[in-house]
């Protein structure tokens, strides 16, 4: 496989990586990781294009590296799914509770229609 395309796996494998460690909660952070392996997964497309029309076979290790790479992003996006529907049910249930606060406290006062000189 040429450096270059070693190169270009290797930051594919790092950004991917870090999606593993990094504090999911902090959504910039998130964001900024997923674009920073978008970069990287452009890039190996990109080269793999340019092999391609130069009529240059692509290498079983790199269709090993990049399926590895796959498996590896795919289980983060199922962690961020999950994480995403907890925090849809905590809303919910937050949600929940508020109606029922609102319900407990009864009625609002009637408010005036029009303002007078008292306010």
């Amino acid at each position: 496989m040429p450096p270059e395309c070693h190169q270009l796996l290797q930051s594919l494998e790092t950004a991917t990586a870090g999606l593993a460690v990094l504090d999911r909660e902090d959504m910039d952070h998130v964001q900024r990781a997923l674009v920073e392996r978008a970069r990287a997964i452009n890039a190996v497309q990109d080269w793999i294009t340019a092999e391609q029309r130069a009529l240059r076979p692509v290498s079983p290790e790199l269709v090993g590296r990049l399926t590895r790479d796959l498996e590896t992003g795919a289980e983060f996006l199922v962690r961020l799914a999950l994480d995403r529907d907890a925090i849809r049910l905590d809303l919910m249930a937050l949600n929940r509770g508020l109606q029922l606060l609102r319900c407990l406290g009864g009625p609002s006062p009637a408010r005036p229609n029009a303002i007078d000189y008292r306010g």
